[in-house]
Formats: structure tokens, sequence, C-alpha cells
């Protein structure tokens, strides 16, 4: 498993972790936090596990296109990494402020700023992964092409 299937992988299952964590605090009686805890909990499980798990398998269940790239990690796998990361956790930090109903430049900000990272990384993700998914008889085509060509180079 290439490094950066771990960090996703490792990064969603403490995103898990936090999120039961929310929910537990969420759910104790007598708890009252002064901040809806809900939203957060979503975050954290929906981008931070789920979508980090898929991210940190996919890239590494479907290899490279080229066959010398293979077992090395994507051009932008660290990239995609801290930009989601950084976007979560400024949406983690900054939604509460908002949902209390602070409105200054800071918070808003920081909201605009965390969807723009968090979307980034995501298009970055489909760029990344797009050229990787191909179907089975395509890959059989080129290497196919490729013995070929390196057969006729070879008998000139």
């Amino acid at each position: 498993m290439i490094p950066e299937s771990r960090l996703f992988i490792k990064a969603g299952l403490l995103y898990l972790l936090g999120g039961m964590l929310l929910l537990l605090i969420d759910s104790l009686p007598g708890v009252a936090t002064g901040v809806r805890l809900l939203p957060l909990y979503w975050h954290m499980i929906v981008i931070g596990w789920i979508t980090q798990v898929i991210i940190g398998v996919s890239i590494w269940m479907f290899p490279a296109r080229d066959r010398s790239q293979r077992g090395k990690p994507p051009q932008w796998g660290r990239t995609l990494f801290w930009m989601l990361n950084a976007g979560l956790v400024l949406r983690l930090v900054s939604e509460p402020f908002a949902d209390a109903g602070w409105t200054s430049f800071w918070v808003s900000s920081a909201l605009i700023l965390s969807i723009l990272l968090q979307t980034s990384a995501l298009l970055l993700y489909a760029v990344t992964i797009w050229p990787r998914v191909q179907p089975k008889r395509s890959r059989k085509s080129k290497r196919r092409a490729a013995t070929v060509k390196e057969e006729t180079d070879a008998s000139r």
C-alpha cells in the first residue's frame, strides 16, 4: 500500500472516532454545549471518514496507467490530502461560530475558504483518479500495441 493511501485511511479512522465522540457528547442528557454538534458530526463522518477512506482505497486499488509509475503515489496525492483536511478542519472550527450567530468577516471567510479547499480537493481527486479507471480491454490492447511496436523496433 502506498503511503498516501495509508494517510487517507488513518485520517479517516481518526475522523470516525472524533465524529462518534461528538455524537456521544451531543447525546448525553444534561450536557449543554451551546453549539449544534450534529452538522460537525456529519462533516466528520461523510467527508472525514467515508470520503477519505474511499480516496485512500481507490488510489491504492487503481494503479497508475504507466507501468513505471505503479506502486508510486499519485502526483497530487499529498496536496489532495492536505487540501481536503485543511478545509475540513477549518469547517469544524468555524461552523460553531456561524451557528452561534457570529457573522463576522473572519467566520464567513473561513467557511468560504473551507468550502473552496474541500471542493478543490475533490476536483483534484477526480482529475487524479480518472485516468486510472479504465476498462481492462483497453489496457490489454495498449499492452499488445506496445509489444508489437517493441518487436518491430527490435527486428529493425
